[in-house]
C-alpha cells in the first residue's frame, strides 16, 4: 500500500525543479536569524532528501538514511539535536563523521492541510550548540517553515490553475463552444471550475483574463477578495490600478507593456485593500497570449503574500534590535528601541514596559511609544485595577486579547483598559523566580485579531529586551559593588599606612618611612585604574598618568606608546615600578635638576603569542647616573621587572639612568 506521506509529496509536482528566490530567501532569513551557516528546505522522498532551497551546502540532495530530517518527520514537535556527535540516532551518520561534519540540527517540520510532513526547514551548524535555539529563534523558525509549506501549496494552486489556462487556450473559442454543446462535456467543464475555484480560495489566489485592447479584465471572486472589491465578473484595469500604492511601479504593467507583452511575469507590489484601507502585499504572476504576432489577452494570477513579507521583515527587525541594544547604556533607552521597533513592525498604538513594583501595589511606565495622537502612559499607576490580568501575568502567561471589552473574564480589568484607550492587547511578562517584575504591552485602539507572527514577533523583542534589562541591571549592581569594595579598599590602605607610621614613628631613617607611605599611594593609585574596567584590566596609558600625576612630576615625564591593556596583576606591578622610577628619579636623577626631563617610551614587537611588550625610561638632563652600592628594595623592584620574573636590563650613563623592560604580551594580559 503506497505511503500517502509519499504521495502527498508527489502530487505537488516541487520535486526536482528548479531553484525559486521566495524558498532562497527563506533560508538566508532562517540562516540569519538562527546565526547558523547551513539552512535548508528539506523534502523527505522514499530514497532521498532532495533540497528545494540550500545554503551552506554544495549537493541538492542526500540519501534518505544520512538524513536527519527523516528523523524530524516523524515527530509532532520540531527536532532540536545539541550535538549530533553525541546523540544515538545520528552519531554514525556520514555527514556527521565525514565532512562537512555537521554538529548542531534543528528542524521545523513542513506539514500540509491535510497533516502530511513533507520535509522540514532545518538550520545546521558544524559545532555543537549545548544551548540549543532559544525560544524567540524556535518560534521564528517554526514560523518560516510555515511559510514554506504555503508556498508549496500556493506553488501547486497557480500551477493548477496555469494548467487549466492552458487548456482553455488550446482548445480555442470554437473547440471549447463545440464541446460546450454537449451536456457530458458542460459537466465537465463546471467541475473543473469547481476544483479550480476550491484550489484557488484554499490557496487565497486569484486569477485574472485581461483583453489588452479593452483593458476589461475577467476576474475571480477571489480575485475581488483580496483588493477588497465587491465580487463582479469584470473590471476596468483602471478600476483595479486605482487600488495600488502609488510609489510601487517598478516592474508594474502598464498599457504600453502589456501591448507589447513586456510587462515582467513575476511583480510584488502593494495594494490599499478597497474595503478595509488595509496596506496589502500582492504577488502578481502572468503570461501573454498572442494572435498573428499581435498580443490579445493577459492570464494571470495574483495571491497576498503580506504574511511572508511580514514574517520576512520582523526576522530582519528582530536582527536589526539585537545588534542596536549591545550599544544600548541605560534600561531606558533599551524600552524606547524596542517599543519603537515593535510599534513600528505590528502597526501598534502604544507599546511600552512595566515595571511592577507589588509591595507598593503600583506599576512605572518610564518611556512608552505612541502612535500620532495617542496618549503616553508615562507614569506610576495602581495595580489595584488589574487584579485578572496580574493573576494571568504572575503564571508567566502571555496575553493576548483580540476585544478588551467583550472578554467578561477580565471582569473589572476592562475599564482599566478602557481609560487607557486599549481595546486589544498583547502583554507578555517578566518573571524572575516566580515573581513578576515587569510586563512588555502592546495597545491598540480598536478591537483587533493578532495574528501568531504579530504575536511571535512580540515574544521575540521581549526575549532581547529582557535580556538586555538584566544585563544593564546586573552591570549596575556590579557597579554599585564595586564602588563599594573601593571604599573599604581606600580605608584598608588608610589604615595601613596610620599602623605604619605609628609602628615606625621612632625610626630614624625617615625616607624609608615615607618610601613605604608613596607605595602605599601608588597601590592605591593603580586599584583606581583597575576599578573603571570592573578590575578585570587597565590601560597602560591610565596607570602611567594616575602614577605619575600623583607623584606630581607628569609635565616632565614625556609618556607616549599604544593603547594597551593589562590585566590586574601587571598593572599592580608597573604602578610601583614606576613609583619607583620617578621616585629615584626625583631624588637622584634628571627631576632632581630644573631642565631634567624623562622619555618614557612603551610598544608592542610581534604578533598573537609571540607579541612582547617593551617599555623604556631615558632620563636626560640630569647629572651623571652611577649604580648604588647597596641594593635596596627600590632596586630588587626594578630589576624584578613587570611581573616580578626579570626581563629587565639597566645602564647607569653619563647621560643619565635607562631601564629597559619587557614582558609576553599575552602574560602581561592574563588574570
Amino acid at each position: 500500500m503506497a505511503d500517502p506521506r509519499l504521495l502527498a509529496l508527489q502530487s505537488y509536482g516541487i520535486l526536482d525543479t528548479p531553484p525559486e528566490k521566495a524558498f532562497d530567501d527563506i533560508v538566508e532569513a532562517a540562516s540569519a536569524f538562527c546565526a547558523v551557516p547551513i539552512a535548508l528546505v528539506s523534502l523527505v522522498d522514499s530514497e532521498r532528501q532532495w533540497f528545494k532551497a540550500c545554503l551552506g551546502l554544495n549537493v541538492s540532495e542526500t540519501p534518505v538514511d544520512q538524513a536527519v530530517c527523516a528523523i524530524a518527520i516523524r515527530q509532532a514537535e520540531p527536532l532540536v539535536i545539541p550535538d549530533l556527535a553525541l546523540d544515538p540516532r545520528t552519531a554514525a551518520n556520514p555527514l556527521v563523521t565525514n565532512d562537512p561534519r555537521i554538529r548542531f540540527y534543528a528542524g521545523a517540520q513542513l506539514v500540509t492541510r491535510d497533516g502530511h510532513a513533507l520535509g522540514t526547514l532545518c538550520v545546521i551548524d558544524t559545532v555543537p550548540r549545548p544551548e540549543g535555539l532559544t525560544d524567540a529563534q524556535l518560534r521564528g523558525l517554526v514560523s518560516l517553515a510555515r511559510q514554506v509549506t504555503h508556498l508549496i501549496e500556493m506553488r501547486q494552486a497557480v500551477e493548477e490553475r496555469d494548467a487549466s489556462i492552458v487548456t482553455y487556450l488550446r482548445l480555442g473559442d470554437e473547440a471549447s463552444a463545440r464541446a460546450l454543446e454537449s451536456e457530458e462535456a458542460r459537466n465537465l467543464a463546471e467541475e473543473r471550475d469547481e476544483r479550480s475555484t476550491a484550489a484557488q480560495e484554499a490557496g487565497r489566489i486569484g486569477t485574472f483574463e485581461l483583453d489588452v485592447a479593452t483593458d476589461i479584465a475577467v476576474v475571480s471572486p477571489q480575485f475581488c477578495r483580496i483588493f477588497g472589491l465587491p465580487v463582479s465578473p469584470t473590471y476596468s484595469f483602471e478600476e483595479i490600478e486605482a487600488n495600488m500604492v502609488a510609489d510601487e511601479t517598478p516592474g508594474h504593467s502598464v498599457r504600453r507593456n502589456r501591448s507589447d507583452g513586456s510587462a515582467a511575469p513575476d511583480v510584488e507590489y502593494r495594494i490599499r485593500r478597497a474595503s478595509d484601507g488595509q496596506i496589502r502585499w500582492i504577488a502578481r504572476r502572468a503570461s501573454f497570449v498572442r494572435e498573428n504576432g499581435r498580443v490579445v489577452k493577459m492570464f494571470g494570477t495574483v495571491h497576498d503574500v503580506t504574511e511572508r513579507r511580514q514574517d520576512a521583515q520582523r526576522v530582519s527587525a528582530l536582527l536589526e534590535l539585537g545588534d542596536r541594544l549591545r550599544d544600548a547604556e541605560n534600561i531606558a533607552d533599551t524600552i524606547a528601541l524596542a517599543s519603537a521597533i515593535l510599534g513600528r513592525e505590528i502597526d501598534a498604538d502604544r507599546v511600552g514596559y512595566a515595571t511592577i513594583d507589588q509591595a507598593a501595589g503600583t506599576f512605572a511606565i518610564a518611556r512608552d511609544w505612541t502612535a500620532p495622537g495617542v496618549p503616553s502612559l508615562v507614569g506610576t499607576h495602581a495595580l489595584a485595577g488589574f487584579a485578572h490580568t496580574l493573576a494571568r501575568l504572575a503564571s508567566d502567561v502571555t496575553m493576548s486579547i483580540a476585544n478588551v471589552p467583550a472578554a467578561d473574564w477580565l471582569g473589572d480589568d476592562r475599564n482599566s483598559y478602557a481609560s487607557f484607550g486599549a481595546k486589544a492587547l498583547i502583554n507578555v511578562p517578566l518573571v524572575v523566580r516566580e515573581d513578576l517584575k515587569g510586563v512588555l504591552f502592546v495597545h491598540a485602539g480598536q478591537s483587533r485579531a493578532w495574528t501568531s507572527g504579530e504575536i511571535g514577533f512580540a515574544h521575540g523583542v521581549a526575549d532581547r529586551t529582557y535580556a538586555t534589562i538584566a544585563q544593564l541591571e546586573a552591570e549596575e549592581q556590579r557597579n554599585v559593588l564595586n564602588l563599594e569594595l573601593s571604599h573599604r579598599m581606600k580605608n584598608m590602605l588608610a589604615m595601613v599606612q596610620a599602623i605604619a607610621a605609628q609602628t615606625l614613628k621612632g625610626v630614624d631613617d625617615r625616607d624609608a618611612v615615607e618610601a613605604l607611605d608613596q607605595r602605599l599611594m601608588a597601590l592605591s593609585s593603580a586599584h583606581d585604574v583597575l576599578l573603571q574596567d570592573h578590575w578585570s584590566a587597565a590601560w597602560v596609558g591610565g596607570v602611567v598618568e594616575r602614577v605619575l600625576t600623583a607623584i606630581g612630576v607628569a609635565d616632565r615625564i614625556r609618556a607616549q606608546g599604544p593603547a594597551v591593556s593589562f590585566g590586574p596583576r601587571a598593572a599592580l606591578a608597573l604602578s610601583l615600578l614606576l613609583h619607583e622610577l620617578s621616585t629615584n628619579a626625583v631624588k637622584y636623577g634628571s627631576l632632581s635638576v630644573e631642565g631634567g626631563l624623562v622619555a618614557l617610551d612603551w610598544r608592542v614587537d610581534g604578533v598573537g603569542t609571540d607579541a612582547m611588550f617593551r617599555m623604556d625610561w631615558r632620563e636626560v638632563g640630569g647629572p651623571g647616573a652611577t649604580e648604588p652600592s647597596r641594593k635596596g628594595f627600590g632596586s630588587r623592584l626594578i630589576r624584578m621587572g613587570l611581573l616580578g620574573t626579570g626581563g629587565t636590563t639597566t645602564r647607569y650613563l653619563p647621560s643619565g639612568f635607562e631601564a629597559h623592560f619587557s614582558v609576553p604580551l599575552d602574560r602581561a594580559n592574563a588574570e
